[in-house]
């Protein structure tokens, strides 16, 4: 399929991906089509048509206040539709009348570790996502609030990468992934705030990435968070955007602290939460363990 990655021929690539499911006979084709149309339903109905047994999975990582039209079409065709959380189960059911399943999301251990020689920091805090308005997402004032409350206190020793922001936030503007692993591991600790804080078992692999740096992460608290972490052994949640400050502050005053924080959660995310982990989660859910 690279031979079509950049292709501005839609046609091409559906005939192609088409073509490509007939000739493997897959027992599972899993997809992840929540805003893209260049794969669209039509095309899943083709190998549906020319592989009934194969069985064909749709995940969307992404939350929005909506459910995108891309991901409702497919999900006609889809056995197995999957969110990321279980806070929007209900809301997806009702939309797209079937059963809706809850698939997490995982981060890739080659780029995200942790480093084994002593820790000597760099800044004091990092924060790394976008800002936009256009979606109103219910979590971004809290990131804009959680910035200015860091930038004001730590000045240029807090790091902010990202597009939109603010001019007065100071972004570093946007940062390769194979770049970010080396930035989280260089501070003392790294921020984790979602879009959305409030669905139960939601968070984003930020949360995951920042983690496996072997550095701690705050976050703030996300409803049923217990499932899978442990308030100040795998990180440290908070209850507000104001807490987050003297949080950083405590971290850089007792860095043994910090460090066994940062070293439970980057095992935790490893033994846990990895693309590896979810591989067999999702055959074990399809039945194809």
């Amino acid at each position: 399929m690279n031979k079509y990655l950049h292709s501005k021929n839609p046609r091409k690539i559906r005939e192609q991906f088409i073509e490509e499911a007939k000739q493997f006979k897959p027992h599972l084709l899993h997809l992840q089509i929540q805003h893209t149309s260049v794969i669209d339903a039509n095309t899943i109905r083709a190998i549906k048509t020319q592989l009934p047994n194969c069985i064909i999975t749709n995940w969307t990582g992404d939350v929005r206040n909506y459910i995108p039209h891309t991901y409702r079409r497919i999900a006609e065709i889809a056995d197995f539709n999957l969110i990321s959380s279980t806070g929007q189960i209900e809301m997806f059911k009702e939309s797209i009348k079937k059963n809706i399943y809850y698939w997490q999301i995982g981060y890739n251990p080659k780029l995200y570790y942790p480093l084994s020689e002593d820790f000597t920091p760099k800044h004091d805090a990092v924060f790394i996502g976008h800002h936009t308005n256009k979606e109103k997402y219910p979590g971004a004032p809290q990131r804009i609030q959680v910035c200015n409350l860091l930038r004001e206190k730590f000045g240029p020793k807090f790091l902010l990468f990202g597009n939109g922001w603010p001019k007065r936030l100071k972004t570093k503007g946007s940062v390769d992934q194979r770049a970010v692993a080396k930035i989280y591991r260089d501070s003392v600790c790294n921020i984790s705030v979602s879009h959305y804080n409030d669905l139960d078992h939601y968070f984003s692999d930020r949360l995951l990435m920042c983690m496996a740096s072997g550095r701690p992460v705050v976050a703030l608290k996300f409803p049923k968070y217990e499932s899978y972490f442990t308030n100040m052994c795998d990180l440290v949640l908070v209850d507000s955007i104001q807490e987050i400050p003297d949080v950083v502050m405590m971290l850089k005053n007792n860095p043994e602290l910090a460090s066994y924080i940062g070293k439970s959660g980057a095992a935790k995310v490893l033994a846990e939460h990895t693309y590896h982990s979810r591989v067999k989660e999702l055959l074990n859910l399809v039945g194809l363990a």
